[in-house]
This record gives structure tokens, C-alpha cells and sequence, in this order.
């Protein structure tokens, strides 16, 4: 993702990546948050519809696509929000292969994205359901209904988590540091009385450790009616299916979020702030391949 030139055409030919305009004018917010929300306006015009139906309809349709993309930046934004249904404010529509690959696109590198699809397809056989580990309730459901395990009591103990940097590499940034404490200059990027908010979020869950030996827990009483995902870890070591759904579960929560329908629509008409529409004018494609 890079940004782009205002003098810059519209995007022509094979798309090779994302292109994002920050809104310049728009940095100034109130302080106390994101500030009010306004409403997303409609395009500009009707668009002859555009069906994907396979990875070949999406290659043929690129430059359609970028050229209705460039002439709606307003709609653009959306597709941070959810690129499915913001592909259809400007007449494209997807079947579930292809939705799927543009979800799955968006919001994995390649690696994880094929992880994720094979933890997906051997749950989803060995359960007979669709998995579902970032949902509390289901986690009860997986480990003491279909896998009929013993609740244990976890209280206050934490999983197992990796450092952020491996040895080697803080000792290679350990040396690069300059002597005797010198600061790096800093400009100040935010007015001195700016407040920023955000989602809050457990940065520590991508560095769970699923290698390390979970301890032994005493038997609960109860069975609790759910388990947060951070506590399936101490399941993980009992089942292997247990450890695949937390593996699962963790490349889940890393994935760039996509919006609901209904929170797609509010945020469209304006009952909810976004923070990619304060911030961000355009998205746009690259028509040539980053040098």
C-alpha cells in the first residue's frame, strides 16, 4: 500500500495492489475520539452489473472495476470496510468463491490465508460443524460436548506467550542503539492536546505459545457455559483437535477486521464513526507492479 499522486490517471490494466490517499484535510479532529459521523454519500450513477463467477471473471473485469473505483473515491473507502458489499455499491457481485477469496485475501498473508483454510476443512470434517473458536460459547461446546472433556479450573493462570523479538535479533538491535541515550528526533504528528481512541485489543494472542507444555489444572466443579479463547490453551495438550481449534482461533483474531452487514450499513448511513473514512480520502489500484 503506498500513497498516491493527485496528478496520477486512473488506474488502467492489470491491477497489481492497493493504493490509499490519506485525507490530508480531514487530520485536524475534535479531541475525545473519532468526532461526529456523517452519512456516506451514494454513487454518483447506476452501474451496469458486473458478475464474478470465477477467478477469470475477476482478472477480465480489473480495469472496469478500478476505472468505477476511481470515479466513486467516496465508496472506495468502504472496501476497508467490507470489500464484498462495497464492491456492490458500484454494481459488482460476487459468488461464494469468489467472496471467500477476496475475504480470505484481505485479510491473510498467503501463509496464514492457507493455514487457516486447512485448520477450517479438518475441524470442520472431524466436528461435523463449522468451527467457530473466537466464539466463547462455542469453545464450551467443543470441549465438553463433542470432545467431552473435564472442565478445569484455570482462575487467574495466563497461557504461555513467545517474546516479541527472539534473542538474536534483540541483540542486533540492542547493538545498533547509539551511546549514551540519544534520543531520535521526533516531529510532532498530532496537535499537543489531540486525543486518539481505539478498539482495544490483546496484542499478546498472536504470540501464544501452542509449543509449550500447558500446565496441570485441577478438575472444576462446574462446567463453565464459555471459554475465552486464551483458555483453550490450557485444553490444548488433553486433544489435538483442541489445539487445532486454538490455532485456528488465534489466526482468526489476527485477521484484519471486515464489518458485518448491518454494521457496514449503519456505518453507510451515518449512526457510526469509522475510523478509515476520517482518515483515508481514496483507495484506488496500482496498474503497474511496485518497483
Amino acid at each position: 500500500m503506498t500513497g498516491s499522486d493527485d496528478s496520477a490517471p486512473p488506474p488502467q490494466g492489470r491491477l497489481a495492489g492497493l493504493v490509499i490517499r490519506p485525507a490530508q484535510a480531514k487530520y485536524p479532529r475534535p479531541a475525545g475520539g473519532l468526532g461526529p459521523a456523517a452519512p456516506v454519500r451514494a454513487p454518483s450513477r447506476t452501474f451496469e452489473p458486473i458478475t464474478l463467477e470465477t477467478h477469470r471473471d475477476l482478472l477480465r473485469h480489473q480495469a472496469e472495476i478500478a476505472a468505477r473505483l476511481a470515479a466513486e473515491p467516496h465508496v472506495s473507502v468502504m472496501l476497508l470496510i467490507n470489500p464484498v458489499l462495497g464492491m456492490e455499491r458500484v454494481g459488482v457481485r460476487m459468488s461464494p468463491e469468489i467472496t471467500r477469496h477476496v475475504l480470505h485475501t484481505i485479510q491473510h498473508p498467503t501463509g496464514l490465508r492457507t493455514r487457516r483454510d486447512e485448520l477450517e476443512e479438518t475441524l470442520r470434517k472431524a466436528l461435523g460443524e463449522t468451527p467457530r473458536p473466537t466464539d466463547p460459547c462455542w469453545n464450551a461446546h467443543l470441549l465438553f460436548a463433542l470432545r467431552n472433556l473435564a472442565p478445569l479450573e484455570i482462575g487467574t493462570r495466563t497461557p504461555a506467550y513467545k517474546p516479541p523479538l527472539g534473542e538474536e535479533e534483540s541483540r542486533k538491535l540492542h547493538s545498533l542503539r547509539p551511546a549514551g541515550g540519544v534520543r531520535y528526533p521526533q516531529p510532532r504528528l498530532l496537535p499537543s492536546r489531540a486525543r486518539v481512541s481505539s478498539v482495544p485489543w490483546k496484542e499478546s494472542l498472536r504470540r501464544i505459545d501452542l509449543a509449550a507444555a500447558a500446565p496441570e489444572c485441577p478438575r472444576a466443579k462446574e462446567r463453565p457455559e464459555s471459554v475465552p479463547l486464551e483458555d483453550l490453551w490450557f485444553y490444548k495438550d488433553l486433544d489435538p483437535l483442541v489445539h487445532d481449534a486454538l490455532e485456528l482461533g488465534v489466526i482468526q483474531r489476527r485477521a484484519f477486521p471486515i464489518h458485518s452487514p448491518d454494521s457496514f450499513r449503519q456505518i453507510l448511513k451515518g449512526r457510526k464513526s469509522n475510523a478509515f473514512l476520517l482518515w483515508i480520502d481514496r483507495l484506488g489500484f496500482k496498474s503497474e507492479p511496485r518497483r
